[in-house]
């Protein structure tokens, strides 16, 4: 079955790079890599047009309009099933895969009857002793805690079955995602991933932790972390955006309560390092949020400032 990968990026540089050549170099590389640019400035445009432009087995896939990380996805997806992929890697932009993690993946999902999803054991690429995630525990009325406080931490090398994944890296049968319709774009970033294996799980999809297969990844911050206020407003509201979509009436109280100490303890602990703008957008996000899953349209939030 062929496997094609999706890169987002926006205004990724060397760090866009260095994932697409980890996946080059897979001992199973994908049929095709579809890297998709999120309306980067024009310098990045040419760069990538340079690097990725003719190069085999690559796609290049410039948007016009920056659709963040779930509409950056759904449009590589529509280019990489017209290939007639049967799979899709969807990636994070500042991940590496390990040689053989394509093969591990592929070969689990081949093993394991009704898995439509299946995850790598991610490490920090700056500190590769620490485990960022093998599978996740999407529960909704304890989704307001920590994703950290919710994770598996099985040692076992042998694949088993989770409840999610997280969405830097996922491997994702078409049939898995053309049920669940792909990922929900009103939510950009932050969450779509859990999104995405809530709404595979109530297809019938289940979702399988291959530790095996190693991905390393770049770039991951909490509420307590060095957020910026861009994040600090997605990652305050889409966790509303996603109980509104797959909660019912008995989600409600214990997510409340959870996400209600999370973002208080968050807000209090910005506050005594004096990023008021911090604060200042987690409140908001957390009104926007409150809005959206009282069925209001959530309202898109552009880019963030490029740091480079």
């Amino acid at each position: 079955m062929p496997t094609a990968a999706i890169v987002v990026t926006w205004e990724g540089g060397a760090t866009t790079d260095r994932c697409v050549v980890s996946l080059l170099a897979q001992e199973h590389p994908p049929s095709v890599v579809v890297v998709v640019d999120n309306a980067s400035g024009s310098a990045e445009r040419a760069r990538l047009e340079a690097t990725f432009g003719s190069r085999p087995g690559v796609r290049l896939l410039l948007l016009e309009t920056n659709r963040q990380f779930a509409g950056g996805l759904n449009a590589g997806a529509a280019v990489a099933l017209t290939t007639g992929a049967d799979r899709l890697l969807c990636l994070n932009n500042d991940t590496v895969l390990a040689p053989a993690a394509l093969g591990f993946l592929e070969r689990a999902l081949d093993e394991e009857a009704g898995a439509g999803i299946a995850g790598p054991r991610i490490l920090d690429l700056g500190n590769p002793t620490h485990v960022i995630s093998a599978g996740e525990r999407p529960v909704l009325p304890v989704f307001g805690l920590p994703r950290t406080w919710l994770r598996y931490r099985r040692r076992t090398l042998a694949p088993y079955r989770a409840r999610g994944v997280m969405g830097c890296a996922m491997l994702v049968t078409r049939a898995c995602f053309e049920a669940v319709g792909g990922f929900a774009e009103e939510i950009q970033v932050y969450y779509e991933d859990v999104d995405f294996c809530l709404g595979a799980r109530a297809r019938g999809f289940g979702a399988i932790v291959v530790p095996s297969a190693i991905v390393y990844h770049d770039g991951l911050r909490g509420f307590a972390g060095d957020l910026t206020a861009w994040a600090a407003f997605l990652r305050a509201r889409n966790p509303w955006i996603v109980l509104r979509r797959h909660g019912g009436p008995a989600s409600w109280p214990g997510f409340t309560l959870t996400y209600g100490a999370m973002v208080a303890a968050s807000a209090a602990l910005h506050a005594l390092r004096g990023e008021r703008e911090i604060v200042r957008a987690l409140g908001q996000g957390a009104v926007a949020g409150l809005r959206a899953a009282t069925g209001r349209r959530a309202t898109p939030v552009g880019a963030p400032r490029a740091t480079r």
